[in-house]
């Protein structure tokens, strides 16, 4: 499969524990409407659906329970089925050293926890090259 589904949305996983989160990325993603959102509350299930839907972006919290993003990141960028898919990591920690920590996993770039809905868009536009 592919990021472009046949009715052509984008598909973007979102993988998030905290569901107050989730539902805020959900809500502000209802108004694109080329855009399918892919939820896990877990970073296991996150990298299970990140394989078999191979989505074109994914939003990984990096404080996940059990698993934490550091290492889902790990084993998103060890499988050759989800090594290309970009990665934008979700975390309250702010330090340039968790931004950095972050980017040497492997994510392509970093939002800061809470941030701007207009801070989300624009990430979301940079990755996606999906028209609004």
């Amino acid at each position: 499969m592919s990021a472009v589904l046949e009715n052509d949305k984008f598909q973007i996983l979102y993988i998030e524990d905290n569901s107050a989160n989730l539902s805020l990325v959900e809500t502000a993603l209802q108004h694109r409407e080329n855009v399918e959102l892919l939820k896990a509350k877990t970073a296991e299930l996150g990298l299970e659906l990140a394989r078999e839907y191979q989505p074109g972006l994914i939003l990984l919290d990096i404080n996940l329970p059990g698993m934490d993003g550091y290492e889902a990141l790990e084993h998103l960028k060890a499988s050759s089925l989800t090594e290309d898919i970009p990665v934008i990591a979700l975390s309250a920690h702010s330090m340039s050293a968790d931004v950095e920590r972050a980017r040497e996993a492997g994510a392509q770039d970093y939002l800061v926890k809470p941030y701007s809905i207009a801070e989300f868009f624009m990430l979301i536009d940079r990755w996606t090259n999906v028209t609004h």
